[in-house]
This record gives structure tokens, sequence and C-alpha cells, in this order.
């Protein structure tokens, strides 16, 4: 614009020759060719313009012919709206501000729907009159444009997800986007009919009819070029959207829009379902006429149908959710018949393995005896899980064999429940048995009866940890009544509903271990079902649970090809070895934090893979409730690394907390402090947050993997896992760890030199303000009465530039150092440092007429300084603000907001618009002119910092000449 403006020769325009022209407007001239901002004079009566290389782009085909061209002349279709603002400039009326801002302005033979946030100030004359009008612009048509779109994208979503049908999910979204006529002038919704030949219309909005005539109901699909109707034909053969033009010619005079324009074009785009390679819908959508159907236009088309199609997918999903019920039934039903071969499969190698490891066991001890007593232990677990998994399965198909005896219950029951005596004993606790004999053999299947009793006691010593188990059988005339109490942890009121649910466990809950199927209790109710029985439990959360099974006396409740008469003796257990022996393992798992040094495994490890383990050194920390693994895991890490193993997650976090590992790793199921607790509470803590924790799980697949890295974690490992990539990974990250710590020191050091060179820099800069400020005001004192009231203004001017520029760098400097400085945790009573604050104001003003309500008693907890330089700020914002008032009103108090305390400070001043709140809290933003009141913009912003290094939030509610508060909140 420059070069364009030293090549015009200006004596053949309004303006005349150049050497003619005020200085005034030569020097605004040269500020707006310098300015990147899109920038314009209009000058003189006639509001000729002037503009830069930024606001061309703004004039579209009107320049170069509207430079030096009259405004009015330039902006015909516009000036009705935009004449009267710039008038008003020109008669001496404040400057105006427009936020985005609707013109249709011309722009190649369409009125273009435009929006603007726009100002316009006075440029003064060289006689200190009003000659001409700054007019500084940005164009926000793009951000206008595409927040309607989104809002009108996000309703469609959301209103849509309620559809029952197709018919009803197109119905729907075509009413969502009627409501947008300035992107979507009309809306057409044709479904592909079964024969694929043609396609019937299903909704529509904005065309009932064309010159008298209907919108068509159906449209012929064929492969001749059809110039009557929609081209579903070529958009099914390109697979892509197609643009028709002039609609009038294709289907009669088109109806006069909103904005005084007939829509033209449209846009006919194809609707896939799930999986489909031929559209089964088409979208057509009427073009703007106001707008250009460029990349961001067409994209917006895109999503929407793309919205529509899946609104219409998912409604079809819904119409199809009773066969897929069908199919899902029929799948349970293979699934029963799966599990039930493969645990048959799982019993043949088990006994093979376990008759093996017990045969070696019996004849001698065997060089790495340990490991085969640890490989029969869960050999033994695995096969009572697999007869588990077994009998659930055919309790499920009915196919369960039951034999139904008279037995004598009282002495069945005791031998049972004796197994876990010594056990019992062991845990420094009682068992109780008070089985009396019963009047008459009860018509149990030994076998079930067994698994009943034994899965109810083995429960009861998990979740007990201290106290006693009763174990108690009693006859109630037409039934007999087993009790199984213990004086545990108890069972949640919420949760004992769900207790005998497959699959279900009582989240949190401390016990010896967070090991079990989630099918003990199930299999009991299912068995005690098959007896004709009933079962439930009553529990008060921290003091026990009792479980209570009745099982009918007689037969009449029984089948009748199921009863053998033949008395039954009550038998030694058979199964009662495996479940006390698992229980062991969890006593052990709940009163051992730690394990003794382990000697070295004797497996053989590369040697490669040696020496880069032991290359990175480091202290781990190994948190598993299960014995074996823990013992495991020794075997394997403790040649490389140091590592302190502990049975639970509590104990794991007081470690951590006492004495930080260099990596933790954790399994995630463990009675108490499960690993994503303990994963939660280590976060928390500023010394052990960065500690890298890898969380070990017997959860496989991708799902499982990414719940862990979601709780913070820094890798996952699914059981099993192979030694290498165990010590792979540990080696990994704690390579990466001490990279991390070496970087955070060298970050630090950069910091401190940050710190040292702004604290030179706001010196540098101080020194020289100090000569301006102490040679300006001799300058006055001496020489004033000497000088016209013009050099006396500049002066003052200049003092009152020096000020602001200290007051600048001091509170750029606070701003940075709120947000290095070390965070405390001390009682803040706010209510005194808002009197503090106040009393300082008050001394500086003390003429000021203002009324103070102060809400007594207000405390927290946080960084005193911080905290009083955050009151400094907010009170004297309210002080400044509300200097307008005759009488100030300044609050400060509590609130409730959400359901935590809200501290605010109010007042009465000038308010400001909530369009604006966003900018509130960043730096150098303002809402009110330097003129009308005096600040950095930086108060606000340092506010914030402190705030939220708090943990907290800070947010406002004003009206513009009403008053402002400012909310804060301090966990």
């Amino acid at each position: 614009m420059g070069a364009l403006m030293r090549a015009t020769d200006w004596s053949k325009t309004r303006l005349g020759p150049v050497e003619n022209w005020p200085s005034s407007l030569k020097t605004m001239l040269g500020v707006v060719l310098g300015s990147r901002f899109p920038m314009m004079i209009w000058w003189g009566s006639e509001l000729l313009q002037l503009y830069n290389d930024a606001y061309r782009p703004i004039l579209r085909h009107k320049h170069p012919a509207s430079l030096a061209q009259p405004g009015a002349q330039c902006w015909a279709e516009v000036w009705d709206e935009a004449g009267p603002l710039v008038r008003s400039i020109q008669e001496g009326r404040p400057a105006t501000w427009m936020e985005d801002w609707q013109l249709f302005i011309s722009s190649d033979e369409m009125a273009e729907e435009t929006y603007f946030t726009s100002s316009y100030s006075p440029v003064r004359g060289d006689d200190g009159s009003v000659a001409g009008v700054l007019n500084t612009v940005q164009e926000t048509t793009v951000k206008v444009q595409s927040e309607r779109q989104i809002r009108m994208l996000h309703d469609l979503a959301r209103r849509v997800a309620d559809a029952k049908s197709e018919h009803e999910a197109c119905l729907i979204a075509v009413d969502v986007l009627a409501a947008n006529a300035l992107d979507l002038p009309f809306v057409l919704v044709y479904g592909m009919d079964q024969s694929a030949q043609s396609a019937t219309l299903v909704a529509s909005h904005g065309w009932k009819q064309i010159d008298g005539q209907p919108v068509a109901a159906q449209v012929p699909i064929n492969d001749q070029a059809n110039t009557q109707d929609w081209p579903f034909a070529a958009v099914m053969q390109s697979a892509q959207e197609v643009t028709v033009d002039n609609l009038s010619a294709r289907f009669g005079p088109m109806p006069m829009g909103r904005w005084n324009a007939r829509t033209e074009q449209a846009i006919v785009l194809p609707l896939y379902g799930t999986g489909q390679a031929a559209p089964s819908a088409f979208f057509v959508a009427g073009i703007s006429p106001h707008r250009k159907l460029d990349e961001r236009y067409r994209a917006f088309f895109l999503a929407t149908a793309d919205q529509v199609a899946n609104a219409m997918v998912k409604a079809r999903a819904l119409e199809e959710e009773k066969l897929r019920a069908e199919a899902l039934a029929e799948i349970d039903r293979a699934k029963t018949a799966f599990f039930s071969n493969v645990s048959h499969e799982f019993r043949t190698p088990l006994t093979l393995i376990l008759g093996s490891i017990e045969d070696t066991l019996a004849r001698h001890k065997p060089l790495g005896g340990d490991e085969l007593d640890m490989v029969h232990r869960n050999g033994i677990r695995l096969l009572r899980l697999v007869n588990s998994l077994l009998d659930f399965t055919r309790i499920e198909a009915g196919r369960l064999p039951l034999s139904f005896v008279p037995t004598d219950l009282s002495r069945s029951t005791s031998e049972l429940a004796s197994a876990f005596d010594s056990l019992v004993e062991q845990a420094d606790m009682r068992l109780i048995i008070h089985c009396p004999p019963l009047p008459e053999p009860v018509y149990v299947d030994p076998a079930q009866w067994e698994k009943i009793v034994l899965n109810l006691v083995s429960n009861a010593f998990k979740f007990t940890l201290k106290g006693e188990i009763e174990v108690s059988l009693h006859w109630h005339g037409t039934y007999a009544q087993l009790r199984v109490r213990d004086t545990g942890v108890g069972i949640p009121a919420h949760e004992l509903p769900y207790i005998f649910d497959r699959f279900h466990r009582v989240e949190h809950s401390q016990g010896r271990s967070f090991e079990g199927s989630g099918l003990g209790l199930a299999m009991v109710q299912d068995l005690v079902n098959l007896h004709g029985g009933t079962v439930h439990a009553a529990s008060v959360e921290g003091e026990g649970t009792t479980f209570f099974v009745a099982v009918p006396a007689g037969t009449a409740h029984l089948p009748a090809d199921r009863i053998v008469q033949t008395p039954v003796a009550a038998t030694r257990p058979t199964s009662a070895s495996a479940l006390v022996l698992e229980a062991a393992q969890w006593s052990a798992s709940s009163h051992r934090s730690g394990i003794p040094a382990a000697p070295p495994s004797g497996r053989a490890i590369d040697s490669k893979m040696d020496r880069q383990a032991v290359s990175a050194a480091g202290r781990i920390l190994l948190a598993d409730d299960n014995r074996d693994m823990r013992e495991y895991l020794l075997r394997l890490l403790r040649p490389f690394w140091e590592v302190e193993a502990v049975g639970d997650g509590r104990t794991a976090l007081a470690s951590a907390l006492h004495h930080p590992p260099d990596l933790i790793l954790s399994d995630v199921m463990m009675p108490g402090l499960d690993g994503f607790a303990l994963l939660r509470a280590l976060r928390a803590e500023s010394r052990t947050s960065t500690i890298p924790v890898i969380l070990l799980s017997a959860r496989a697949g991708e799902e499982a993997m990414l719940e862990g890295l979601d709780y913070g974690a820094d890798d996952y490992l699914a059981k099993p896992f192979t030694t290498q990539e165990l010590i792979a990974r540990v080696r990994t990250h704690l390579t990466m760890a001490a990279t991390r710590n070496a970087l955070n020191e060298e970050l630090v050091r950069a910091n401190r030199e940050l710190e040292a060179f702004s604290h030179s820099v706001a010196h540098d800069l101080r020194t020289p303000l100090n000569s301006i400020d102490g040679f300006t005001s001799i300058l006055l004192m001496q020489q004033g009465e000497t000088l016209d009231i013009e050099a006396r203004r500049l002066l003052e001017d200049v003092l009152q530039a020096a000020k602001g520029m200290r007051q600048m760098i001091d509170d750029l400097l606070t701003l940075a150092r709120v947000g290095r400085a070390e965070l405390r945790r001390d009682t803040v009573d706010l209510s005194d440092l808002t009197r503090k604050v106040i009393d300082v104001l008050q001394r500086q003003e003390p003429g000021r007429r203002i009324q103070f309500k102060l809400m007594p008693g207000l405390t927290t907890e946080g960084d005193p300084g911080l905290l009083r330089t955050a009151l400094d700020n907010l009170i004297g914002n309210a002080w400044k603000y509300s200097s307008k008032r005759q009488e100030s009103v300044i609050e400060f108090g509590a609130t409730k907001a959400n359901g935590e305390v809200a501290y605010y400070v109010r007042d009465n001043g000038a308010g400001f618009d909530m369009k604006y709140a966003h900018k509130l809290f960043a730096a150098f933003q303002r809402l009110h002119s330097e003129k009308e009141f005096p600040g950095t913009g930086i108060g606000l912003a340092t506010v914030h910092r402190i705030i939220s290094r708090h943990g907290g939030r800070i947010w406002a509610d004003a009206a513009e000449g009403q008053g402002a508060t400012f909310y804060f909140t301090l966990p």
C-alpha cells in the first residue's frame, strides 16, 4: 500500500497534493501503513479512505478503486448500519466498539455473510478538532460461523441419541438442522428403497413446494442423466458428494430467503450404514446464497451428513436388538458347553502334573525343592479353581450329578469346619464349633454340602483379621440352619444385595488377600437352592458378617429320582486340604510385611541382559499380597537390584513415603489398598509423584492395560510374563527415571539462572527510570513556573509514564515470583489479611468515602504471603473500579458454590460485560481504557496463578455499571 500510495497522483484525487496534507494526516497514515493489524483512516467530511495492506482482504474486490473513495460510496450496501457510527465519531461522540458485527457486503456478485470486530476512534487534525475516523477491524467470520456450526452438531448428536427408529432419527435430525437457516436454507433426506431403483423422501424442511409443486416424494435412480430430479445415480457412481447448480432451471423459481436472495445451489451427499459399500440414503442441503462453497463450508456439509448417517445407524441398531439378544442367548449356551469341555480337558494335565510332583516330593527332597513346593501349592489351587468352574458350568446347564442321602449333618459339619482349626489358631484367633445332634438325618448331597461349608468358613477366615469365627448348626422343626459368624471387616450395606452375584467383589475391602474367582458365594447360593434351601447374610461394616443357610427337613422338596435312602456316615473332607492350603497363603500374606533375602535364582539369565540390568542401578519396592509371587519376583530381581518386598498396599505406601524407592512394582488387586489406590496416593505426594510405577495384574488385554495407564501407571504387565520381559521393563524405567532426574536438576539450575536474569534486568530498567523520574521532578520544581501549561503537562505525562513503567516491572516480577515461590501450607486468617489491605488503601486515600462489609473469622490453609498478594490485587481492583461512585461499597465474605466454600470480593463499581469474562485472567488484558482506570493488566493474572497453585478456582460475575464479584476457592 505504501508503494501504491507513492505511485498515486494525489493532485487528481479529492485529497489533493500530498504537500498540502495536514501533518496530523501524514503522521497517522504513517502509523497505519506501519501496522500489521487491519486499519483504515476515513478523512474529511467525505470520509475518504486510506488503509494498509492488512485491510485489503476486507475490501474484497473493491480494492484498488476503494483508495481515496468516499466511505458511503465504497460501502453503499452496509452504509445504513456503518454510516451513523462513523458520523457519531465525527460529531465528537466517544469511540465505539462492535464485536462479531454481522454485515452482508458485496463480493463476487453476492451479498456475502461476514462478521467483524471493529472499533471507530476519532483522529484529531492540526487544529485539534476531529478531522477523521480511525477504523481498526478484525474479521471474525470464520470464528462465528464455526461456533454456530459446532453448536448445531452438538445439539444434533444430543437430540438424535433418543431416537427409537431410523425414521424418527431422520425427523429429529431435520428438526435440529432447521434451526440453522444461515448455513442450511433447506434440508431433504431420501431413503433408498429395497429395490435400489428409487429413493423416497423421509424428512424435509425449508422446501414445501416450488412454484406450486411439492418436493418430489420419490426420485428414480438410474444411470441416465436426469436434469429434472436429484442426481442420486451420479452420487452412487462417484461415492462422493455432488453439487447441483441453477436450481431454478431444474425445479422452477426458488423461494426468496430471509435476506432477499434465492438459493440456487444444493449439495447431495451419500449416507452409508455400517460396513456398507453402497449408500442407504441421501442427504440434500441447500447452499447459502451468501456463502461461497469453499473447503470449510464443504467440510461442514460432510460433518453434518456423517452425524445424520450415524444417527440412522444407531437407530437401526436398536431395531435389530431383539435379533441380537436371541443370538447372544445361543452364544451363552455354547459358552456353557465350552467351559464345561475346557474344564474337563484342564483336569487331565493338572492331574498328571500334580501326581508327578507329589511322587517326587514324597521320595526325596530334590534340588530346587522349594520351587517344587511352590509349583505344587499353586497346582492344587489351579485344580480347585478348575473344579469350581466345572461345577459352576454344570449347575448353569442343569447337569450337576446330585444324590440326596440322609446325613448326620451335625457330625459332617463339625468335621468340615475343624479342618481350619490349626490355621485359625496360628492366626491368633478362635474357632468355635457348636453343632449339637439333630433329631433326624437331613437329606443333602455330601460332596456339595462340603463345598457349602468350606466356602463359607474359608470366606470368613479371609475377611477376619482378629477375633473369632463361629460355625453352628441348629434345628428349627421344619429345617436345619447352618450359621457361620465372624468378627471380620463386614460388608457395606450398599454391597450386601450383590454378594451372591457371580464374579462380584466388594471394592476396597480389607481382607487377607484380594485373590479369588468371584464364584464362591454364587456357587454356595446355587448349591443351597438345589437342596431346596435358602441362604442370606447379615452384616455390620467393621463388626462382622453372619451367613445363614436353611436346609428343609424331609424329601418332599427334592426330586424323587435323586433320593438315596441308604444313610451316609460322615467322612473326612476330600477338598478341605486345597482350601486350607490356599487360606494358609493368605495368612502368610497378611502377617508378613517383608521377605528376607532370597538366594539368587538358579535360573540362567542371558549375560548381555545381566550386564544391562546391573548398569541401571536402583532400589525397587515390590508390593504383592501373594507370598509365592513375592518370593518368585524376589528371586528374579535381587541378583540385579536392591529390592524391598511388602504384602499390601498400605505398607507399600508407608515405605515409599519414608524412604522413596527408584521404582515401584505393584500388584493391582491387593487387600485394603489396591494397586490403583496406591498409585493415586503416590501421585498425590510431591516426594513420590514422579517415581515410576509398574502395575502387575492377572487381567490381560488392551482394555485392562489402558485402564492401568489411565490411573497414571508408567507401565502395565499382564500375568503370566517372562523373566526377560519383566527385567527389561524394570531396567528401562529405572534408566528413564535416572535420565529424568538429571534433566530436572538441569531445569532447576536453568530456572535459578532465569530468576537471577529477571532481577538483573529489572534493576537495569529501574536505574534509567529513576533518573527520568528524578530529573523530571527537579525540572518541574525548579523551572515549573517559567514553563507554559503545555510543557508542564508534558513533563507530568513523563512522570506518570515512568510511574506506570515502574509499576509494570513490579507486577511482572510478582507474577514470575508467584510461579516460582515454594508453596507453604499454614492456617491463614483471610478476614485479618483483608482488614490489613483495607487499612493500607485508606491511608493512601484518607478522604475517600467508602463502606466496607467484612465477614469475620474466615480461615483457610494456604501460603500467607501469596494469599496477601492475591487479596492486594482483588481488594485493590474493587477500590479502583468503584472510585467513581459517590459512596463505594466493598464486601469480602464466603458462600457455598457447588458443595464447596467460595470466598468473594464484591464491589458496586464499573463492572463489565460478561461476554468478555474469558479475558479477565490473561496477562495484559484490560476491559476498560487506561484513561478511565489506570493499571498494568497483570494483577488478575497474578491472582489466577496464586489460586491455581493452591489447587483452587477463580471466576467472576458482573454487569456493566452494576459492579463485579470475584469468587475463588481454596481446597
